[in-house]
């Protein structure tokens, strides 16, 4: 409601902020004591101006919540610091300066105390200042690096995570200094920073992702200084990934270092650009071992962004893996003579097999996952040792509703024009327009008609490209007037207005019938369309 500016909310604003302080300053109750710092840092995202008056009293109830005994109550007093102090103008030295000498007193008295609290709340209020406090940290930067690096090792969890998060704010607000070797010292700030974070890496299975997310954020900011360590840091990635396949943990299960290294490798990409080509080469089929999974997608499609030369890699990669997911065996362009030769032999295609043969797509796309895996089952059972990585996740991977959406949505996010996947689309992905799931036959809608109307293939009016638009039209046509749920209704709908190259085959006869019994749909949106 306060985001909204309510005008009856508006009205009490005074009186929540008063409350809100007065639970802060003497309430014991931990409940009204996070209730109240929510309620200052919505207040003060929303920039109010009669908040400007109740500053002062705002910083100085936050002291207390900011070495509270509970660490959520620490977290969240730092979110409501940096909220406040979003409100000082940069501009006004004179207000701002002796707020910022205020918190930075009180950063060092909390480190003075020597307790769990103290350094946590220290570490909180340093990072908070380096992110809103504008070019005040400068003359202070020495003495947080020195904080953290002394706390990086602490033996508490919650100050050593702390610690080890705040380096790559330190990168980020000064990169020169962090860089720098000072006068002394062997080496800066960010060669004891990443030799550390990298040997945590190797060694602590705890701490594992948050180093890993650390380096990659690191290398983000100082990305020339970074290139000594990106041998190191590649290595280890490939250790972890390595080591979690030795683990025989099933491809898709959650894994927050899995994670945190798909993160960090885009991260990685993103900073390095093609130096990052050699060293990927070697990590690319470990990435996949880990199954398909939202951060391997956002992961690769950084990758190909960044790192171009390895576009066809993981294209052929990814689509090994959806296709195992979605047919059951590996991908393989459509090869007309080898399919006939394939024909006359009395062989069948493994990968445009027919239903009748146990195939996977006829029993998957029907929502039977169970059966529909046979033929995966027993191509993963005469595959040789040799067999790729890719293929052997895949062939590991536990077939669900969700995992065949994000199968179907990776067809549709990367750009696969450069493959010939008409008889794939045909025989194996328009299936799944029929599966029991209305998120699979939604995304399966919105897979089949960007593949057609993103290659060029599709929008002649004569070629080999014509049979498989006109099919995908009918298809789409009919699931726009019979399926049941009305949004995959309305999918398909959208899908034949915004696709140009399906025009030339909605003209037909059959389908402008059927398209008029859409004005009779009972949604709206449908009959609107």
């Amino acid at each position: 409601m306060i985001e909204k500016r309510w005008a009856s909310v508006m009205s009490s604003v005074e009186t929540e902020v008063n409350r809100s302080l007065e639970w802060l300053g003497s309430e014991r109750n931990e409940v009204r004591r996070m209730t109240a710092l929510r309620i200052i840092e919505v207040l003060c995202n929303s920039d109010l101006v009669s908040l400007h008056l109740y500053i002062s009293k705002i910083f100085t109830e936050l002291r207390n919540p900011l070495r509270n005994q509970r660490h959520e109550t620490r977290m969240a007093a730092a979110c409501t610091l940096g909220a406040c102090m979003e409100l000082i103008p940069m501009s006004e030295r004179n207000v701002r300066n002796p707020w910022l000498n205020f918190l930075y007193e009180e950063l060092q008295r909390n480190q003075q105390l020597e307790s769990v609290e103290g350094y946590h709340g220290a570490l909180l209020i340093s990072q908070e200042l380096l992110q809103h406090g504008g070019m005040y940290m400068q003359s202070h930067f020495g003495q947080v690096c020195n904080m953290a690096l002394k706390l990086k090792e602490y033996r508490d969890p919650i100050v050593h995570r702390a610690a080890i998060a705040l380096l790559p704010v330190l990168a980020r607000y000064s990169p020169q200094e962090f860089t720098r070797v000072n006068t002394g010292s062997s080496e800066s700030m960010m060669g004891r920073a990443c030799n550390y974070l990298i040997t945590l890496s190797r060694t602590s299975d705890r701490d594992r992702a948050a180093a890993f997310l650390a380096l990659g954020n690191i290398a983000q900011f100082c990305s020339t200084e970074y290139r000594s360590f990106l041998e190191p840091t590649t290595r280890a990635i490939r250790d972890a990934l390595i080591q979690r396949a030795k683990m025989r943990i099933p491809p898709a299960e959650a894994d927050e270092t899995v994670t945190a290294v798909l993160q960090t490798i885009a991260t990685l990409a993103t900073a390095m650009g093609p130096a990052l080509t050699r060293y990927v080469r070697d990590i690319l089929d470990l990435m996949f071992t880990a199954g398909l999974s939202q951060a391997l997608c956002d992961s690769l499609l950084v990758l190909e962004r960044e790192v171009s030369q390895l576009q066809p890699a993981i294209q052929g990669r990814l689509l090994d893996m959806v296709s195992i997911i979605l047919v059951g065996v590996p991908f393989r362009p459509s090869q007309q003579s080898l399919d006939d030769l394939e024909q006359r032999m009395g062989t069948m295609s493994m990968h445009y097999a027919t239903a009748q043969n146990g195939h996977r797509s006829g029993a998957a796309a029907n929502g039977n996952t169970a059966n529909g895996a046979s033929s995966r089952d027993a191509y993963a059972g005469s595959v040789s040792d040799s067999t790729s990585l890719v293929v052997r996740a895949a062939n590991n991977i536990h077939v669900t509703n969700d995992t065949l959406v994000l199968a179907l949505r990776t067809l549709r996010i990367f750009d696969f024009s450069e493959e010939n996947l008409s008889e794939f689309v045909r025989n194996e992905i328009l299936r799944y327009l029929t599966n029991s799931s209305a998120a699979v036959r939604k995304e399966a809608i919105h897979a089949v008609s960007h593949i057609v109307m993103a290659d060029p293939l599709y929008r002649s009016m004569a070629g080999a490209g014509v049979e498989v638009a006109s099919e995908v039209v009918q298809r789409l046509v009919s699931a726009a007037v019979i399926d049941v749920d009305r949004d995959v209704r309305l999918m398909a709908v959208q899908m034949l207005k915004k696709g140009i190259c399906f025009d030339f085959h909605m003209g037909k006869a059959q389908n402008i019938q059927d398209l008029f019994l859409l004005l009779n749909d009972e949604v709206f949106e449908v009959r609107l369309t």
